[in-house]
């Protein structure tokens, strides 16, 4: 058993690189890019390749130093957990042969999850929360069974077509709309191209006109979606079927943490090495606002509310190809200046593809900031399983009526998008009106 252990990471002087644990309830990843070409020399730790899963664009490092003397899995390859991607070798004339699949794809059986790589992503939004441990013969995941509840669905009726036999979502939706059909006997996919989008997506009809493909008579170009926008996609066509969307918008007069803002900006960045903005003063009032009002800070299971005892918040940061949404753990815990810490670190490492799964799960309210590129309002959808999502418009000068005389004062609309099943309109205003009075009268505090 000790040897077989031992071949799954090195054969003679060669080192397998194998597809990294992906955190809890993630199975798999589509390589995206290789950065290092075929018999080059690598350096161990130095990158080697992308892998994108959900929200999460990451770079894997080499295992070893040697030279990349065989490439398996090409670009745009779904790669499951323990999978061989390439090999390495000390010596650029060393002979290898790859792994036959199945092989490459049963690597997660014979190799203990301690002893695989360990780079954390992500999760979609169905299986955070889940882990192998928890899982029954059945195997699903929280929101998979929640839809099942839903619909009076019995599991043991659907067949699954993921990984081990895994319901999927997709599963799960198909037997909903068909159960004679769904209920057959599927094999897994054979196809390495990502997964087709969900049935609640429209499909386009099209037609070809000399090799030209047209959709109502205009000629289109079609392109597949990256792993990251499906997953995006199907996770936004799932919330705003889940939750009764409502919104509410407050215009909130930015003059008092302006001032303060302009008082300490330059000392601040000369003390931390990056810059004081609206956002962080804006992130800090937003969790004094749940404190009072924590209904915004809970989520829906059936006809139960869960309030949780930690305020996360999830901040959106746009990235080249799309959005992730990394957040800042126990924010209730922290001043102004922590809060601009946290915030600032995960920028950063959302940018350089350094996250972590826990940089980007566990979120219990989120704030996203469409304003930056001028939005003045915004109707967001929400974050599943969160009941609230926050815009934050752009930040305008205009006259405005200051004790009955007319003043030139920085105003923003924020609005409040929040799920109706546990939030009333009443409670959704008064929480904007609690964050109105807070932003209006920030105290003139050092940072």
């Amino acid at each position: 058993m000790k040897e077989e252990k031992q071949r799954s990471f090195k054969m003679s002087n060669v080192t397998e690189v194998l597809m990294p644990l992906m955190g809890e309830g993630v199975h798999e990843a589509t390589l995206t890019n290789w950065l290092v070409k075929e018999g080059a020399k690598i350096e161990k730790d130095s990158p080697l390749l992308e892998l994108s899963t959900d929200k999460v664009d990451t770079e894997i490092p080499a295992p070893a130093s040697g030279y990349l003397v065989k490439i398996i899995c090409t670009v745009g390859t779904t790669v499951k957990v323990g999978q061989v991607l390439a090999q390495i070798a000390s010596s650029p004339d060393a002979t290898v042969s790859a792994p036959s699949a199945g092989d490459a794809q049963s690597s997660a059986a014979k190799v203990p999850a301690t002893e695989v790589p360990s780079v954390t992503l992500n999760a979609t939004a169905g299986s955070q929360g889940q882990s192998e441990s928890d899982e029954s013969p059945l195997r699903s995941s929280p929101l998979v069974r929640k839809i099942a509840k839903d619909k009076g669905i019995d599991l043991g009726q659907v067949s699954g077509s993921g990984m081990h036999g895994r319901i999927t979502k997709k599963d799960i939706l198909d037997f909903a709309e068909n159960p004679t059909a769904a209920a057959a006997p599927s094999a897994p996919a054979k196809s390495e191209m990502p997964a087709v989008p969900t049935q609640s997506q429209a499909q386009l009809s099209t037609t070809k006109v000399g090799g030209e493909e047209l959709l109502e008579g205009v000629a289109v170009r079609r392109e597949p979606m990256t792993r990251m926008r499906q997953l995006i996609a199907d996770h936004m066509v799932e919330s705003v079927r889940v939750s009764p969307h409502v919104t509410t918008v407050f215009e909130m007069d930015l003059h008092k943490i302006w001032e303060i803002r302009e008082k300490y900006k330059d000392s601040f960045y000369k003390n931390e090495g990056f810059k004081l903005t609206l956002t962080h003063f804006f992130i800090h009032a937003a969790v004094q606002a749940i404190k009072l009002h924590p209904i915004v800070n809970t989520s829906v299971d059936g006809y139960d509310i869960l309030w949780k005892k930690d305020i996360n918040v999830g901040c959106a940061v746009a990235l080249d190809n799309g959005l992730i949404v990394p957040v800042i753990k126990k924010a209730g815990d922290l001043n102004l200046l922590g809060i601009a810490r946290r915030m600032n670190d995960l920028i950063v490492r959302a940018r350089s593809k350094k996250l972590k799964a826990e940089d980007v799960q566990g979120g219990t309210f989120t704030i996203t900031n469409p304003g930056g590129w001028g939005s003045i309002t915004s109707n967001p959808i929400i974050n599943q399983p969160q009941v609230a999502i926050l815009g934050i418009g752009a930040a305008v000068k205009r006259p405005s009526v200051v004790n009955d005389m007319i003043a030139i004062r920085p105003m923003m609309m924020m609005s409040l998008t929040f799920d109706h099943r546990a939030i009333d309109g009443e409670g959704g205003a008064k929480y904007l009106a609690s964050l109105k009075e807070i932003i209006e009268n920030y105290q003139d505090l050092p940072v």
